[in-house]
């Protein structure tokens, strides 16, 4: 399989606040050598649209679950079985983003953030099915939780998304079956930290992204983000650690399809 080419693995391409179109991202992207894109949803309506995009495009697959600043709209009763349905979807190869945010007062309680990231987790684990983790001033939580689920699903697997640069959380993955991604904002001047923690990183635990429509990197930091510029991302990361980028590539195609189990073309 030829593996020269970028993905990105987290984007929101399905719904662009923008306004800019499915088609538009897609052939962008490939002037950039980025062939696939997974496209996250954030709440219910949202992760439908998230599958539809996936099932209508060969390279672009779906995740859908339910971000933490949406945690007290989560009703179980009801939501649980709906995103268990949605996520037995081929297209659909994660359960997220979710997971746990304290950074902002107004975000919902703690337990309510809980009871959401449990149940999302345990849904990956049924369905064995990577889970895409938000974690924002809560990586001691977050990895307490993921513990827990592990102990009910040992075979739990998923991303750090967007990562922080957390070291309790890097050293916390490196015997286990997760992974951290880094996006654009790993080439920001004032990003020491992630540059940091990307040094300690190990080769087989590593993916990219962009969160697009944000954290455009350098060359092109301030502008509305795309997964074309994952490509910036790939360069940079290439660059720092001195590896060709055909290797990085190469390496990062083993992670996912290893994370996937291989069901991306």
């Amino acid at each position: 399989m030829e593996t020269n080419f970028w993905t990105d693995t987290h984007a929101h391409i399905h719904d662009d606040e923008y306004g800019r179109s499915v088609d538009e991202f897609i052939s962008l992207a490939d002037d950039k050598n980025v062939k696939r894109i997974i496209t996250i949803g954030i709440d219910y309506d949202d992760s439908i649209k998230a599958a539809a995009v996936a099932e209508k495009y060969d390279n672009i697959y779906a995740s859908v679950g339910m971000h933490p600043e949406y945690a007290d709209k989560y009703n179980r009763d009801n939501d649980y079985e709906r995103f268990l349905k949605l996520a037995s979807n081929k297209k659909v190869v994660a359960v997220g983003e979710t997971g746990l945010d304290f950074y902002y007062e107004e975000n919902p309680e703690e337990k309510y953030q809980n009871i959401l990231f449990k149940d999302m987790a345990d849904i990956a684990g049924i369905l064995n099915k990577m889970l895409v983790i938000h974690s924002r001033n809560a990586a001691e939580e977050t990895i307490k939780i993921l513990d827990e689920v592990m102990e009910k699903h040992s075979n739990l697997k998923g991303i750090f998304h967007c990562f922080d640069g957390n070291m309790n959380v890097l050293d916390w993955v490196k015997d286990k079956d997760f992974y951290i991604s880094y996006a654009g904002n790993v080439t920001f001047k004032s990003a020491e930290n992630l540059r940091q923690a990307l040094l300690n990183t190990p080769k087989e635990k590593l993916l990219i992204e962009t969160d697009s429509p944000y954290l455009a990197p350098v060359p092109v930091r301030g502008k509305k983000n795309m997964p074309a510029n994952v490509s910036y991302t790939g360069e940079f990361v290439a660059q720092f650690l001195n590896i060709p980028y055909n290797i990085l590539m190469g390496q990062l195609e083993d992670n996912i399809q290893r994370l996937t189990k291989g069901v991306l073309l």
